[in-house]
């Protein structure tokens, strides 16, 4: 990929690309983006649609987590008043308090339902293998996997010289190209 390009997805994308200047022994994206320009398109979206659900999943969990604090502190103060409501008035009985402390254990469950935050991805290598595009990483959940590995098969339908729709060909060295590049 140019230099342009390359410089490009790593500035739009600094957390995914974290190691792209980072030591051999640490990444192979001290390499770079080994693969034409015409997949920039396709792998430009392929990181929105990762960093996107990254940073919604973990907005979702601290709400949760704000929510279900104050959930759990909402029926730890409120048992007497509860009580209360239950009684309308009248003389308080066993009955009322068992019933506002059934209310609340039905609750208390909800406190704890918190949804995991996906895990940052972070690149380690971008490539093209056998005519499509490989893109090797480390972290993320089923979501990510499912866009990398759509991103994967657009890859092996685009030229990956100019990125129109091309077909894979080769022998030796398989090439996704359209017929302009695979002519030249």
């Amino acid at each position: 990929m140019s230099p342009e390009l390359d410089e490009g997805l790593v500035a739009k994308y600094p957390k995914i690309f974290n190691n792209r200047y980072s030591d051999m022994r640490v990444t192979a994206m001290c390499w770079g983006f080994s693969h034409g320009d015409g997949w920039y398109n396709i792998i430009d979206m392929m990181c929105s649609n990762i960093q996107n659900h990254i940073d919604f999943t973990r907005k979702e969990r601290v709400r949760a987590l704000l929510y279900n604090r104050a959930l759990s502190r909402s029926t730890k103060d409120n048992v007497e008043s509860l009580v209360k409501y239950f009684s309308h008035g009248r003389e308080v009985n066993d009955w009322h308090v068992k019933l506002a402390h059934e209310v609340f254990d039905d609750i208390e469950p909800q406190c704890k339902i918190v949804p995991p935050a996906c895990p940052q991805v972070v690149a380690s290598q971008v490539k093209e293998k056998f005519g499509t595009l490989r893109f090797y990483y480390s972290g993320g959940d089923d979501f990510v996997n499912g866009v990398v590995r759509m991103a994967e098969s657009m890859s092996c339908v685009t030229c990956e010289v100019c990125g129109t729709p091309g077909t894979t060909t080769g022998r030796s060295w398989i090439r996704t190209l359209c017929e302009t590049h695979r002519k030249d």
